[in-house]
């Protein structure tokens, strides 16, 4: 059995050698413009005009009538108490009752506008952003995109943004600082959406690197995400290298080269191994793939239907919480799925939880925000970004508590892997649960490409 083993690892280290010697640093043929805009395409106004948000008072209330006439035709099982059916009736009620009476709405539009907001228009698109710049006194400013992912919004920014801009203030150095620009995604928050099909998480990352080189002028920039904003900061970091300082993301998942699902299966068994570091071994192969298939029903809805849920969540502010809600409490520790409230606000607030799903309420853009699921997995260029090198210096989060954990020895053929970190506490929302934490290692990671 040992010389079977030794064998095995042995040729599990010629593939991956050779893997690394081999893999592909070609440049993808991206194309370079879209259009998504109405009609025939048209001239980009390229003029970036300032944006505050308000909300009609018409919006508000028509929000709370639906509320207040809700339907509930169902009743909670008597022996589920918990998240394991989804959100459990019993704290729907709760939420509701607070989101009718005693959520302001107006106190966290006055937070968000707070910030300095801009439009610009890209690929026939509005494309709204927060633009916060820090104090003078820093000797190194550096541009930091900070990209989003679903079911969230600019808002999981809000608590990061001033520990970016103003890091002395929050006791996290006083040399380096970052210019933060974090837009909302097309149909998420105020940027319009897509009014033709093909915009994929690729075309976003075009869009996004075109906001930030074209209309913002910086020559190099660091980009940060999470979710689907980190699927735009690898692809950043794979189609436009050269106008990259560094990529660093807080989801990552391993890729599914033959030599890896190897890797993983072995781990299994045999972590130390595999995987130098100790909060791996206890790694199980087929339980993350059992974890992965348990929590992803709603993705295969979103890549081939997203339109039918859309219309239903559209319609109804109290299935918006449900479906939105049950993500904030099993994706920031799986094990909140047997607390009776879901654990929702060991991190968060009511009002946090409340002002996300509200954004996507008033901007009636749940639908649009799942259609990009669909045009991702549909996008011809998908096969081929996925497997390409990732050539940008590259910084990782791990989350001790996120959807899915990847060793550096997973990652390394796949990204540039120059900083990885396991971090001490967090899950998937890791900006909007764990700020501080997340902002420390950003700044980390920069201070080592400075």
């Amino acid at each position: 059995m040992g010389k079977i083993l030794l064998a095995v690892v042995a040729a599990i280290f010629g593939i991956s050698l050779y893997s690394i010697v081999n893999r592909s640093e070609t440049k993808i043929n991206f194309p370079k413009n879209g259009y998504y805009g109405t009609g025939n395409p048209k001239q980009d106004d390229t003029s970036i005009k300032p944006f505050k948000i308000q909300v009609a008072d018409k919006e508000i209330q028509d929000l709370k009538e639906r509320l207040k006439n809700a339907r509930i035709g169902h009743e909670q099982l008597e022996d589920v108490p918990n998240f394991e059916y989804g959100f459990p009736l019993t704290t729907l009620k709760q939420w509701r009752e607070y989101w009718l009476n005693k959520y302001d709405w107006r106190k966290h539009e006055a937070q968000l506008n707070a910030f300095p907001q801009f439009i610009t228009q890209i690929e026939g698109l509005k494309i709204h952003f927060i633009h916060a710049k820090p104090p003078a006194g820093y000797k190194t400013v550096v541009p930091l995109l900070l990209a989003h992912g679903w079911p969230g919004n600019v808002y999981e920014f809000y608590k990061i943004i001033p520990m970016l801009t103003d890091p002395k203030k929050h006791g996290l150095g006083d040399q380096v600082a970052f210019e933060v620009v974090a837009p909302s995604m097309p149909g998420y928050g105020w940027s319009e959406a897509s009014h033709k099909k093909g915009l994929s998480v690729f075309v976003v990352s075009r869009i996004f690197k075109k906001l930030m080189t074209d209309r913002l002028k910086f020559p190099k920039f660091l980009v940060q995400g999470g979710d689907w904003g980190s699927a735009v900061a690898s692809t950043l970091g794979k189609l436009y290298p050269e106008s990259l300082i560094g990529v660093h993301i807080n989801m990552v998942m391993s890729n599914n080269k033959p030599v890896n699902l190897l890797k993983q299966i072995l781990g299994s068994y045999y972590p130390s191994l595999f995987f130098e570091d100790p909060h791996f071994s206890d790694f199980s192969f087929k339980k993350e793939v059992f974890f992965t298939l348990k929590e992803t029903g709603y993705m295969h809805i979103q890549a081939t239907k997203p339109d039918t849920v859309g219309v239903s969540l559209n319609d109804s502010p109290l299935g918006l919480l449900a479906y939105i809600g049950e993500k904030f409490s099993t994706w920031t520790n799986a094990k909140f799925v047997q607390e009776k409230d879901g654990g929702l606000e060991k991190y968060f607030t009511k009002d946090e939880v409340l002002t996300i799903i509200s954004i996507y309420w008033f901007n009636q853009n749940i639908l649009a925000s799942q259609r990009l699921y669909k045009e991702t997995f549909a996008d011809p260029n998908y096969s081929e970004i996925k497997h390409v090198y990732c050539s940008a210096p590259t910084g990782v989060a791990q989350l001790p508590h996120e959807l899915s954990r990847a060793p550096k020895e997973l990652l390394r053929s796949s990204l540039n892997l120059t900083h990885y970190t396991y971090l001490e506490d967090g899950g998937h929302f890791a900006a909007f649960q764990v700020p501080k934490i997340l902002a420390r290692d950003v700044f980390k990671f920069v201070r080592s490409r400075l």
